[in-house]
């Protein structure tokens, strides 16, 4: 059925909860996604065994757009970016703060420099308990000399931290290196 009601008496089940978001990254380049071999062996293989949303809509045309579109809800409606808006102190319901009425710790890994797009302050006004981002990786020698740290050592990075978090979590990976000239 295209309805579903929900069950309010269904428990809830406490599952760790890792959401990969790809800078640049269209669904035609997954190729677990289409019929032909794609550019992501790794994220393919990730999929077999993930819960996965194979529909793609673009809630907004800037990666600033699409946290908040993704994170709580918040399409790109407007002209300036909700992050930079006029709006972006107001109060705003998301996963993060819906998730920690649930006893859930949440941070938000991006290996941009800290204040990037207000990334940071964004994640703070959402309600994750920690954002990760370049300056908290503290290593330069893996910096690109412009958008960021490369995704590969800070994804290395991002997945030693996560062992360090106690269950149940929310983990937000925003992706940076697909960026031009890649």
């Amino acid at each position: 059925p295209v309805i579903k009601k929900p069950r309010p008496s269904a428990q809830f089940i406490p599952k760790n909860v890792v959401i990969i978001i790809l800078e640049s990254f269209g669904k035609e380049y997954i190729g677990s996604l289409n019929s032909y071999k794609g550019y992501t062996p790794f994220l393919d293989s990730l999929i077999g065994h993930s819960l996965v949303f194979p529909n793609a809509f673009a809630n907004g045309k800037r990666s600033i757009d699409g946290i908040p579109a993704i994170i709580a809800g918040i399409p790109a409606l407007i002209n300036d970016p909700f992050i930079t808006s006029a709006y972006s102190g107001n109060s705003i319901t998301s996963l993060p703060s819906l998730l920690k009425t649930k006893d859930y710790t949440s941070e938000f890994f991006h290996g941009g420099t800290d204040g990037t797009m207000g990334f940071d302050n964004f994640s703070k006004l959402a309600g994750f308990d920690h954002y990760y981002g370049r300056g908290e990786y503290n290593n330069d020698n893996d910096y690109d000399g412009s958008w960021g740290i490369y995704d590969e050592p800070f994804l290395l990075r991002t997945a030693a931290e996560i062992k360090k978090i106690k269950p149940p979590f929310l983990i937000t990976i925003f992706t940076l290196s697909s960026h031009h000239p890649y």
